[in-house]
Formats: structure tokens, sequence, C-alpha cells
């Protein structure tokens, strides 16, 4: 990517200043060129009022009336003419066209011949405002010009110099247009990487620092921060104002909200630009603020915080360049903001909902109580250590708590019973995968967990049930799940049995490795195993109780 462009600041004093400058670089070379090319002092006057603006190097006295209305018409007629002859002495006249065709009218003296009379010399003298010797040396130097061929001179002259003003200004142009393209190329950039970052999965604080990060190197500001402002309307709990910063931000959270206070309502409906004719008044109580540019950030008519950039890096001021980069961030932030916040919500309504599904199986079934949770936390265990990505984890942690939803269509006397299940029975209880696939599967955002709950209780060599898939025909995630639903039914007390210990569970694992788990899971077991058993030992149900139903080891898989 090409180097960064800081963002111009306030275009119009900006203008003015580099104009000014420029003026005043061109009005020095035009009498250089002339005394370059004419061999002579000319002067500068404004071909508008006739005034004088530039004296030559020989101090020419201020222009008479007459001068001026003459300089005036040349100015009107743009044509190069003789103002005063009283030869040998002869004023020439140059209309110079520069700036919005604005006229400068350039002025010289010069000789036909060089002789005169003590009266030429005089009124020579008191223009020069010198005394006769100096104007006598200042004739002694000059070289004599034949009128027509002066005046054909100052015509070249006039017409070059106007051209070389037209070309500098082509190149002032040329120059800001490369310098505009190159702030909107990097505005435009910034906005780019912006919208290719609104995913729901990062969080407004992430994508805030973000936008800071980027926004520094274009923005010329000492600092730059979003501060966020706490949303009461939502079901989470991470709702407290939050305060991200770029540089050396001099504001706390309750300062800025101070100076939004004092600026009133306004500042909520478009960016509000501060510049030192407010904060060098006696009423501002923020010395450490200098310019301050603050933009809103809203989701609809809903303020969700605000953007904020600090002091001018270059003690410059701020303008609505800034204004308007700062709104189209803020906008996006603002838009973000507000659907990650309904996205939350909307997944914790989710959320809810599995919990509410999980409760009820353990209603169904009080001793296997808390299994669904256990089960979870063991498989995301599992997938971390099997290096599975975070969307994985997460849908393997859901997965886990709805595997054994469709045990709340099976009857509670088969569910319930303290002894041995008869094949009817087992066959009934088996069926429990199928109608929890059933039960989820018109819920769209459950399309991952599916697999998962239709086939957890596969077998790595094929005896497994619904379907009696084998090796790698089980999906990934029902693998691993299997492998936590094995180890908790196993170590877990049941009316029929009691848990069974850590080296039984351990011995059933390696025997089953290969034939009904998949390897690498037993592995991945056993590489976790000590923080998985310490993880469910202090295992809780909703109540924050110790469960006495935690499984003590691993081992053999039930359907129950």
């Amino acid at each position: 990517m090409s180097a960064r462009v800081p963002i111009m600041s306030s275009p119009q004093t900006n203008c003015a200043r580099d104009a000014s400058t420029d003026r005043e670089a061109w009005h020095e070379d035009v009498l250089g060129k002339l005394r370059q090319w004419f061999s002579t002092d000319f002067e500068l006057l404004d071909g508008l009022t006739g005034e004088l603006i530039k004296p030559g190097s020989a101090g020419a006295s201020q222009a008479s009336d007459l001068q001026a209305a003459l300089c005036r018409a040349v100015a009107t007629n743009g044509k190069v003419a003789f103002i005063e002859e009283d030869d040998p002495l002869w004023s020439m006249a140059i209309p110079v066209f520069g700036e919005n065709e604005a006229c400068l009218v350039a002025v010289g003296t010069f000789l036909s011949k060089n002789v005169a009379t003590r009266a030429q010399i005089a009124r020579l003298a008191a223009r020069m405002k010198a005394g006769a010797s100096q104007a006598r040396a200042w004739m002694s130097q000059q070289a004599c010009w034949m009128p027509e061929v002066l005046l054909r001179m100052g015509e070249l002259a006039g017409s070059q110099l106007s051209v070389e003003w037209r070309v500098q200004l082509l190149e002032h142009e040329v120059r800001d247009l490369s310098l505009h393209l190159a702030t909107n190329y990097e505005e435009i950039s910034l906005l780019y990487r912006l919208t290719q970052n609104l995913k729901l999965s990062l969080k407004k604080e992430e994508l805030a620092a973000l936008a800071l990060e980027w926004m520094a190197e274009i923005v010329p500001a000492e600092s730059l921060a979003v501060q966020f402002v706490a949303d009461k309307n939502t079901t989470l709990g991470h709702d407290a104002p939050s305060l991200i910063t770029r540089g050396n931000y001099p504001l706390s959270q309750d300062e800025l909200l101070e100076i939004l206070a004092k600026l009133g309502d306004k500042v909520e409906q478009r960016p509000l630009v501060i510049n030192r004719d407010i904060s060098e008044t006696q009423d501002w109580r923020w010395p450490a603020v200098r310019q301050l540019v603050v933009v809103p950030l809203k989701d609809q008519d809903r303020i969700l915080g605000w953007l904020v950039a600090c002091n001018h890096s270059y003690q410059a001021e701020f303008g609505t360049v800034e204004g308007i980069l700062l709104s189209s961030v803020a906008a996006m932030l603002g838009i973000h903001s507000g659907n990650t916040q309904l996205f939350d919500d909307q997944r914790e309504l989710f959320s809810g909902m599995v919990r509410a599904l999980t409760s009820a199986i353990d209603a169904k079934d009080p001793y296997t109580c808390g299994h669904s949770e256990r089960v979870a936390r063991v498989a995301r265990r599992l997938a971390q250590e099997l290096g599975c990505s975070r969307e994985q984890v997460e849908t393997i942690y859901l997965a886990g708590q709805l595997h054994d939803v469709g045990k709340i269509g099976i009857d509670d006397t088969v569910l319930r019973k303290p002894d041995k299940l008869t094949v009817e029975e087992y066959e009934h209880i088996k069926t429990h995968a199928a109608v929890g696939h059933r039960i989820l599967s018109d819920v769209k955002q459950l399309d991952q967990v599916l697999p998962v709950v239709l086939h957890h209780h596969e077998q790595w060599d094929g005896k497994g049930y619904p379907l009696g898939l084998a090796g790698e025909e089980i999906p990934y995630l029902a693998r691993i799940v299997a492998v936590a639903d094995a180890f908790d039914a196993m170590g877990s007390d049941r009316p029929y049995r009691k848990g069974m210990d850590d080296a039984k569970l351990d011995e059933i694992f390696r025997m089953g490795a290969g034939a009904q788990w998949d390897a690498s899971v037993v592995n991945a077991f056993f590489n976790a195993r000590d923080a998985i058993r310490h993880m469910i030992g202090k295992s809780s149900d909703s109540s924050g109780e110790s469960h006495p139903g935690a499984p003590r080891a691993s081992g053999v898989s039930q359907a129950r």
C-alpha cells in the first residue's frame, strides 16, 4: 500500500495561507524576471485599484493619482502602453494577468538616449526620492531603447509572464488534485476495510479499536476515541459504558459527557467541530482540548456512543473534511454496534431456549440431572485439545447440551427403570437419537448440531445406532461427543449401578479405542484427562451446588 497521506484540515484556512504565500512569491518572480529581461527595476501596481503593491529595489515612490488611473486603464485594455512620455524618459506599463484573471501592472522607466535636461533630471530625482547626482548615476547605468522596440518587448514580456502564471496555476491544481485523490483513496480504503470487518462475531469494541488504528494513519489528530454509552435495554450483562482510545487522549468518560452536555442536543444530530474560537474562551473548562470533532454513533434514533478526534497534529484547525470522514466511520460503527446488540439479545434468547430444553430432559430423569451440561463441557474441552476451530468448539458445546433432547419422547417408566431393560425397552430408548434429530430439524440455526444429535451413539466398528455408521463415516463432532457422553455416563451413579472408578474407566477407554470410539479422540481424552476430571469434579447444577451424580471416571457407553 502507498504511503499514508494525512487528511488536510480546514481547507479554506490552508488555501488562504497557501494562496498568500504563492502570491508573494509570484510578485517577486515577476519583478525578478522583468529586471533580468530589461536590466532595470519595475514596480507592481494593482490593476483594479491602481495601488502600489510592490516597489522596485530602486525605491520608487507611491503611485500618483494620475499614474494609478493610467495603470487601471492599461489593466482594462490588457495592452502594454506608455503612461508617461518625457523624452528621453519613458514609463511603460505591462499588464500581467494572474490569479482568477486579476491583473497586475508592472511599471518601469526607460531611456531613449543618455541626454536629459536639468528639468527632466529633477523630475526623475523627485520620482526616485533621491538627489540629482543619484538620478544622473541611474541614467548612466541604463541602456537606451527605441520606443517601438520597447513596446514590442513589453508585449512579449507580458505574454510570457501570463503564460508562466497559468502554468503555475495548473501545476498547483494538479498537485491539489493528486493530494485530493490520495486522500480519497485512503478514506475509501479505510471504509472498505471496515466493511470487510462488519462481522457479528466481532465485538463492537474490537471493531472500534480497528477503526481507530486505521484512522490514525490518515486523520491529523493527536488522539482518537470511541466512547460507547451504557445500553439499558440489553438483556446481557456487559452493557456498561466503555472507552477505546488511540494516542494521548486527554478526556475521561465523564469529561466527554460534560462537554456534550455543554454543547446541547445539536451534537446528537450532526458532527460538531470545535476549534480555538471556542476552546480559548473563558468558559471553556478543558484546557487540554484545543480542537475537537465529535460525531454520534447511532442506530436509527438511538445514541450508542461517540467517535472523537482530539487536538490537531499540525496545530491547525479541524474542518469539514474530518467531520465527513468521522461521520462515515461513525455510521458503520453505529450500525455494527446496533446489530451486535440485537444479535447478542437473540443469542441470549436462543441460549435460554436451549437451557429450557435441557432442563426438560433433566426433569424427565433426576438421576441424569446435569448430564447434558457436563457432556457439553467435556466435549468442548476435547475439541480444544484436538485443535478444532472456534466455530466447531461452539457447535460442539451446543450439540453436547442437546444430544439427548430426544429423551423427551421416551416413556418415563423406561427412562427411570432401575432394573435391566428388556430388548423391547432398549430398542425403544435407542430411538431417542432419531427423535431428537426430528425435534430440532426445523431450527435452521441448529443445522450443524443435527448430525451430532443423530449419530452420537454410532461406534467406530459400525455396531452403534441408529444407522450403524463406521469409522470416518461418522461425523467428526459426533465422534467427540460420543467419548464425552461415555465418560459422563460411565462415571455417574445410576439407579441400576454405581459410577465406575477412574482406573476402570481408563481401562475401558483404552480397550475401546479404535473399536467403539475414534482412537484419536480417546488419545485427546487421555491428554486432557486430569483437566477434564478437575473441571467436572467442580461442576455444579443450576442451584450452584455440586451434583452428587458428577462423574468420577470414564467407562462403557450406555444408551441410558
